[in-house]
């Protein structure tokens, strides 16, 4: 195989609505050397053991994240350094695995610690995702939803990595697409972590490494980047800048502001120019496979993420309005239940309202806790359709009351000065 020739570009940003920066990141251009080092949009071959791009966001507020993701990425520092990097590590794929799962193990380690001996950093946390080009192979190994890709004109983007999230799980269990989990309000959870609570951490490795190609693109991110923006403008901002990576990462990063800027945004690229495989679309993970979108009409904007608040705005106005409403059919099932009490007392009537009240709260608390975890539109209208279905219910149980009750005519003058308090238990003495 002829050598392989490379560039690499790497950033990091803060965004707009963050004071600090929890991401960290590192690149190495040549893993031969030490201190780990690369110049921006530089040409490089590739050694003997390799390159290396780590990206990792922190988790925990100001003095933790930042400090969860530091302690993994000088632990990948000190494991890929040249001495560590031996023959036994790389004779196989299992075993540059098994390496590379230990390195993000023992950094969840050293994370668990600090936070054990420093309890205002005990919530700290990271996501970290390492990708490393040796011997003509890409190998990924990440825990969290900090994501890996590949850029190749002949494929398009694919990711790699496959996130630790709730919504990832949503999508593999068929609930939500993908297509609907960019804009999913729980996007933010994720299922693993650096310091999370189980014992033992378990990252993920790419069931097959990928060859490189030539023009692939790969790219590194933390949310800031694709939790900003879609894949299809991801894809788009690489096509157009792939002659300079600096200004190709400047754009990513540009794009993510321009959409929100609500998170801190780390972009690590490194493009292969030549002396790599030819690209074909079997080189794609099942769980990278999209529907190609058509190009929107010139002049016209690709849709963005924006700020999530217009959603929980909504989601207070409709368990508003669920509240208002079952009050109101409250007040008029009380009113009525006071005038079918009969006068005669031998036919005494008693009304328990302690179903209705606790039906009623456990109906609107159920409403405002289903509407804040779908959160789409359409689940919400279902919501609506719900409550109303819930109340035509209670209207008809109302009715088969009246029909069953005692026809006399009831003092509705009496029944009116009944405080509604004392509707518990109603009873009509003589």
């Amino acid at each position: 195989m002829s050598e392989i020739r490379f560039r690499i570009a790497a950033k990091t940003d803060v965004g707009l609505e963050r004071t600090n920066n929890e991401d960290d990141f590192q690149v190495s251009a040549n893993l031969d050397e030490l201190p780990m080092k690369w110049v921006n949009n530089q040409e490089y071959t590739l050694g003997k053991k390799g390159a290396l791009l780590v990206v990792a966001d922190g988790m925990g507020g100001m003095n933790a994240g930042e400090v969860a993701s530091e302690i993994a990425i000088s632990t990948v520092r000190e494991c890929f350094s040249p001495e560590n990097i031996t023959d036994d590590v790389v004779m196989s794929n299992s075993a540059i695995e098994k390496f590379m799962k230990g390195v993000i193990v023992k950094a969840d380690k050293r994370i668990k610690k600090y936070a054990k001996e420093n309890p205002d950093s005990r919530s700290m946390g990271t996501t970290i995702v390492i990708a490393w080009l040796f011997d003509g192979n890409l190998y990924v190994s990440w825990c969290g939803d900090s994501r890996a890709y590949i850029y190749n004109p002949n494929t398009g983007l694919f990711q790699i990595s496959k996130d630790h999230s709730y919504v990832q799980d949503l999508v593999d269990a068929g609930k939500i697409s993908t297509e609907e989990a960019f804009d999913f309000p729980d996007s933010n959870i994720i299922t693993r972590s650096l310091n999370d609570t189980t014992p033992k951490v378990k990252p993920d490795f790419m069931a097959v490494p990928q060859k490189l190609c030539d023009n692939d693109v790969i790219l590194l991110c933390s949310d800031g980047l694709n939790g900003m923006i879609r894949d299809e403008e991801i894809e788009q901002i690489i096509a157009d800048n792939q002659g300079n990576m600096t200004e190709c990462v400047d754009s990513l990063i540009q794009a993510a502001l321009d959409a929100a800027g609500a998170d801190n945004c780390t972009v690590a690229l490194c493009q292969i120019l030549s002396g790599g495989a030819q690209s074909t679309t079997d080189r794609i993970p099942k769980h990278s496979i999209r529907k190609k979108t058509s190009r929107q009409p010139e002049g016209k904007e690709e849709p963005k993420k924006k700020s999530k608040k217009w959603l929980f705005v909504l989601i207070a106005v409709l368990c508003a309005a669920a509240l208002g409403g079952w009050l109101y059919l409250g007040n008029n099932i009380s009113s009525d239940s006071e005038n079918v009490l009969p006068q005669d007392s031998s036919n005494i009537v008693k009304v328990n309202t302690d179903s209705i009240e606790k039906a009623k709260k456990d109906s609107i608390e159920k409403a405002c806790i289903d509407s804040i975890g779908k959160a789409k539109r359409d689940s919400i209208e279902k919501a609506v359709r719900d409550s109303l279905i819930r109340e035509n219910d209670k209207k008809k149980a109302l009715e088969a009351i009246k029909k069953t009750a005692d026809k006399k005519k009831v003092d509705k003058k009496a029944g009116d000065n009944l405080p509604l308090d004392d509707m518990n238990e109603v009873q009509n003495s003589n």
